[in-house]
């Protein structure tokens, strides 16, 4: 079967010859779409990446199923009239992957403008058969889709980044990791400057990166992943001091600049993220790819949630979550366990139960996922 991916590509070849905003563009706007994208290019290889608005002659040439890399497309925030439009020009048999719904809290209404609702019964139309087609990201989505009556054509499947790791001794790696007895390095998945409940926490994450000889990922906004790029003087006067303040406020932006140089960084590919993962004892932070690219490379994290989104998604995979304003923020390095607790028999049971639905929904739409997702591993 010839699968086209609508999706980001994998990787951006050239980032080190590139701006940051060529590699913020190449992702689609959030690096941590780079895991997306090589979970999905794993398990349904041979596969071939496609533009989301490919040509109708070229996609039903090329292709005799898609497959959507979906995010939090479910919400009041945008219009996917025109999108549903295309699909069903094209008229392929579609597989959603990772569709989520987006509010302002997990107990929230999500109201979907009109072009949005449209686009979700098209999913849901555009099934290979009578299996569900529209794998999601948790139980709040999933609601969202029963109120529009579409509830049997979605299972849950949280995100297909938490299968990227498929060595038989995974857990026994991750367990080892969490019953280190301390924190020696410290890895921060960077959040948004412009989010003010994850502010008084930023600051204290990047002391305690300082302390521990860490890093600091950015993976969004443009204007973060300019600063860890060293490309800061691209930004607006506005979006440097935003971010000396959300960062560093105690530091000035020559003393910021040098402690970016030591801590900052950000990727251009998952497998090079999860590779530098490995040297770390812990991840946490408000971003979620950032942290689950920690734990598929073996290191244990935990996710300031500050919406709806990491919220559902840390509890549906078992992620230590906790909201971000319920976080006291004088926490210490010493408190990092404590606060987000990592249960690696809960994590396990969770992911082998995922998988298994991840398998079926794509075996339901015809599809025979490679082996590296299908085999179950080792008991935690």
């Amino acid at each position: 079967m010839r699968i086209g991916l609508l999706s980001p590509p994998r990787r951006y070849e050239d980032a080190f010859l590139s701006n940051a905003e060529q590699l913020f563009n190449c992702s689609s706007n959030n690096l941590g779409n780079f895991a997306f994208a090589e979970a999905l290019f794993r398990h349904l290889a041979p596969a071939a990446v496609t533009h989301w608005f490919a040509p109708r002659e070229q996609a039903r040439e090329r292709f005799d199923i898609l497959a959507l890399a979906a995010a939090n497309q479910l919400g009041a925030h945008n219009d996917l009239g025109n999108f549903a439009k295309h699909l069903e020009n094209i008229g392929l048999p579609l597989v959603v992957v990772g569709l989520g719904a987006q509010a302002e809290s997990l107990e929230s209404p999500v109201d979907l403008p009109p072009g949005t609702e449209r686009w979700a019964r098209t999913l849901a139309a555009l099934a290979p058969g009578k299996a569900p087609n529209i794998g999601v990201r948790g139980e709040f989505s999933l609601r969202t889709l029963e109120k529009l009556g579409l509830g049997e054509h979605a299972v849950v499947i949280g995100c297909p980044s938490n299968f990227l790791n498929d060595r038989p001794d995974y857990y026994a790696v991750l367990r080892a990791r969490v019953e280190k007895p301390r924190i020696d390095r410290l890895c921060v998945a960077a959040g948004n400057p412009y989010v003010p409940s994850v502010r008084h926490l930023e600051a204290r994450l990047a002391q305690l990166v300082a302390a521990t000889c860490g890093a600091y990922v950015a993976q969004a906004e443009l204007d973060m992943v300019r600063f860890a790029r060293g490309e800061g003087e691209r930004s607006d006067p506005e979006a440097r001091e935003a971010i000396r303040r959300f960062v560093a406020p105690e530091l000035s932006h020559d003393e910021l600049a040098v402690w970016r140089q030591r801590h900052a960084m950000c990727f251009s590919d998952a497998t090079s993220w999860m590779d530098a993962m490995r040297n770390f004892d812990f991840a946490l932070g408000a971003r979620f790819h950032g942290v689950m690219l920690a734990v598929q490379a073996g290191t244990p994290g935990g996710v300031l949630a500050h919406d709806s989104r990491t919220l559902e998604m840390c509890r549906t995979m078992a992620i230590p979550t906790r909201q971000a304003e319920e976080t006291p923020a004088d926490f210490r390095l010493d408190d990092i366990r404590r606060l987000f607790a990592f249960d690696v028999e809960q994590f396990a049971t969770t992911r082998e139960r995922l998988r298994g639905t991840y398998v079926d929904l794509l075996r339901g739409c015809g599809i025979e996922p490679q082996q590296r997702l299908t085999k179950p591993q080792a008991s935690a």
